[in-house]
């Protein structure tokens, strides 16, 4: 079959090399559309999708955030090995991406995308002729995982940080119309899934909105003539856990809820004997070589994906989530996935054959000890296979603002390992982080008595909460009690010093108490981690105008 398909679609690009178009829509649950099983809605236009099709039953996410599991699909490397594992760590210049790949032979390249963790510096427009991101959020916290805004106000949500998708459409489908019969490579990011819902109710209701979009574009493709010699890969970056196993959204967790994705293959005209389903377990990581593979372009040597054309299909499928280390210092949770079983490497393993408990509510860890032993190897040697080379990214900090905060008292902490067995397992903290998620909850609808009242608790009984303690501070600095703001984010410092949230509101602490030399400090190191950050320079400026020379 691979054969027959290989010489059809490369005496195709002898004539014109087929288009490819990459829609991601982002936390969409592969079990909530029709085409996998879902039998309470109909998702009739995603599910066409899987017209002379593949569908991959059982395809899986490298890790449940937006731009490490989108930098994942398009450099075809594990979040591991790329260190890109937070939504705030941006992909690093010179990486080797589809995009790029697919320019170096001909293709002109667009992006339309959604949402501000895959805006512009994030780093993934590397090798798109056009990256369309109207976005301005230059400010990072990797801590968290959070962007803010770096223009002129000082509300750091003053500006929408994602776009409906039916105008990210609209501008896709423009770009095609002026790129007719051209070889084009389009990656289309629609946000719609994710919460705060915009059109509906409930997580169903607004997949009904999505629905419909898609079906707006795939109209439009079949009428511009692009749906029948195009290559079309319809997936999701990861999904949404909606409750389940006490998750309320994704990141937190790596069950199946929010690590299997829909992934749906759509081949060009001509191409023979494509199976309509396959079983057998894939990752995202594995959509580039396979596209590649499609259009007889050799797959580049930092690719480690493997191509789904292959008679071999991948051995194992390899996921990771540390948001709950970098968040709150507990342990990372890493899975690997070989046939219908899955492993969860934690404090407390665990183990789950997925075709006969897909929710994965019973862990046969303890029944099944030999399994787990064999299956925590092949995770170790995937883990060692797939090591970072050289060092760990250097800190943001320049030598002079790590010499700034010695003198103000704080010294950073080297690079830390996230070794599973050596903290709190996440799944015995979800009590502390529910009571997070709900003080989350009481600062965005802006009370703040409340969220203090929770955040003090939170501390009180997990003093080593550095996010939450974090939070307190920004709350008592937005009631104007500064005195209990610099003391609450000076402990933050002392485990985050190249922070820029905590570095930003101390200065602001220390500003609105008096103490203008230590605001100073502050300011100058935060705007040394986040140098286009406007209301920093405008903060610091102020502040140095008031500060008396010695």
């Amino acid at each position: 079959m691979r054969v027959c398909l290989l010489l059809v679609l490369a005496a195709a690009a002898l004539a014109q090399p087929a288009p490819v178009i990459v829609v991601s829509v982002d936390t969409l649950r592969a079990d909530r559309l029709s085409a996998y099983g879902y039998r309470k809605q109909r998702t009739p236009n995603l599910d066409s999708f899987a017209e002379r099709a593949t569908l991959y039953e059982n395809a899986a996410c490298a890790t449940p955030l937006t731009l490490p599991s989108h930098a994942s699909l398009f450099t075809s490397t594990y979040p591991y090995e790329n260190r890109i594992q937070e939504n705030a760590e941006p992909v690093p210049a010179g990486a080797v991406t589809l995009a790029g790949v697919l320019k170096q032979h001909g293709y002109r390249t667009a992006a339309f995308i959604a949402s501000v963790f895959l805006e512009r510096r994030m780093g993934l427009d590397q090798g798109f002729d056009e990256y369309d991101s109207p976005f301005d959020f230059r400010v990072l916290s990797p801590m968290s995982g959070e962007m803010f805004y770096a223009g002129e106000s000082r509300n750091p949500y003053a500006v929408r940080d994602r776009r409906d998708g039916s105008i990210v459409m609209a501008s896709a489908i423009r770009w095609l119309a002026a790129h007719k019969g051209e070889p084009v490579f389009l990656f289309v990011h629609l946000y719609d899934m994710h919460l705060p819902y915009q059109h509906g109710t409930d997580y169903d209701a607004q997949l009904g909105y999505v629905d419909q979009t898609l079906g707006t574009f795939k109209q439009a493709l079949v009428r511009g003539g692009w749906w029948d010699r195009s290559m079309v890969v319809l997936l999701s970056d990861h999904g949404e856990s909606l409750g389940d196993h006490g998750e309320a959204n994704h990141g937190y967790f790596i069950y199946q809820s929010t690590m299997a994705v829909p992934l749906m293959i759509h081949w060009p005209a001509g191409a023979p004997g494509t199976p309509a389903r396959e079983p057998h377990p894939v990752g995202l990581i594995d959509v580039a070589p396979t596209i590649l593979d499609a259009l007889h372009i050799p797959a580049p040597p930092s690719f480690h994906g493997q191509s789904l054309m292959a008679a071999h299909k991948p051995p194992w499928v390899f996921g990771e989530s540390v948001h709950a280390y970098d968040a709150f210092g507990w342990s990372p949770l890493r899975s690997l996935r070989i046939g219908d079983y899955k492993f969860i490497e934690a404090p407390r393993p665990e183990l789950y054959n997925l075709a006969a408990d897909p929710g994965e509510l019973h862990n046969l860890a303890a029944a099944d000890g030999a399994r787990v032993q064999s299956m925590r190897g092949e995770l170790a040697k995937v883990m060692s296979r797939l090591r970072p080379k050289g060092p760990a990214p250097a800190t943001n900090l320049s030598a002079r603002d790590r010499a700034l905060l010695g003198s103000l008292g704080y010294i950073a902490p080297g690079p830390q390992t996230a070794a599973s067995g050596s903290r709190p397992d996440p799944k015995d903290r979800m009590a502390e982080f529910r009571l997070y998620e709900d003080a989350q909850v009481l600062l965005y609808r802006r009370r703040l008595p409340e969220a203090i009242a929770a955040l003090r608790k939170l501390v009180t009984q997990h003093p080593r909460n550095t996010l939450a303690r974090r939070d307190l501070g920004g709350a008592y600095l937005e009631q104007k009690q500064y005195a209990r703001a610099r003391e609450e984010l000076a402990q933050v410092l002392l485990a985050a010093p190249n922070d820029y949230v905590t570095l930003y509101q101390l200065g602001l602490a220390c500003e609105h108490s008096g103490l203008l030399k230590q605001a100073l400090g502050h300011l100058e190191a935060a705007c040394g981690v986040a140098p286009d950050s406007v209301p920093c320079k405008a903060e610091l400026d102020a502040v140095r105008k008031r500060v008396k020379p010695n």
